[in-house]
């Protein structure tokens, strides 16, 4: 009710006394606590702008919206790269597709053969075996048996190979919402 006062007053061209004392101290305090509040809400400005590109990001990943920026784009990239400092930097999409299928199945506790990793994948039965046998000997990969027929062989992720797709995809969650 204070307010209105002082504002028909301010309106009828009244000076307003000098406050007393007691209101003085209160209004800096107020003064000094608006401050105080505003530059906390400042600091929390970057934080709320990026938990808002993800949400975006999260909306556009699952087909709510169909917008898109160089933000966006520039963390798929970031994330890419970063594959290069955890792998080898000239990693092949073949042999990346199946390190992620078989992340997949290891969190999920299911195993996989030759000929069901390539379906998945959509990677040639050739192509995979050539890859695994890459990724094998990078130790990053191993099959459990050798038989005539190598395609039913099973293939899963060696411990390293789980520590590092593990490391990597928590690095790149980090730096990209997108990848979430």
């Amino acid at each position: 009710m204070r307010f209105f006062r002082d504002l028909a007053r301010h309106d009828r061209d009244e000076s307003p006394a000098e406050p007393p004392a007691a209101e003085q101290q209160m209004l800096e305090s107020t003064a000094h606590t608006l401050a105080e509040v505003s530059a906390e809400l400042a600091g929390w400005v970057p934080t709320l702008r990026r938990l808002a590109e993800a949400e975006r990001l999260r909306d556009l990943a699952i087909g709510h919206t169909t917008e898109i920026n160089g933000g966006a784009v520039r963390s798929i990239i970031a994330a890419r790269q970063l594959r290069g400092q955890y792998f080898w930097p000239s990693m092949n999409e073949a042999a990346w597709a199946m390190l992620l299928e078989l992340f997949a199945n290891r969190l999920e506790g299911k195993r996989i053969d030759v000929a069901g990793l390539a379906a998945s994948t959509q990677i040639p039965l050739g192509s995979a075996l050539h890859w695994i046998e890459w990724l094998s000997g990078r130790g990053m990969v191993v099959r459990d048996a050798r038989g005539a027929d190598e395609s039913r062989a099973l293939v899963s992720l060696t411990e390293a190979g789980t520590d590092e797709m593990r490391a990597y995809l928590l690095a790149a969650l980090r730096l990209s919402p997108w990848v979430q």
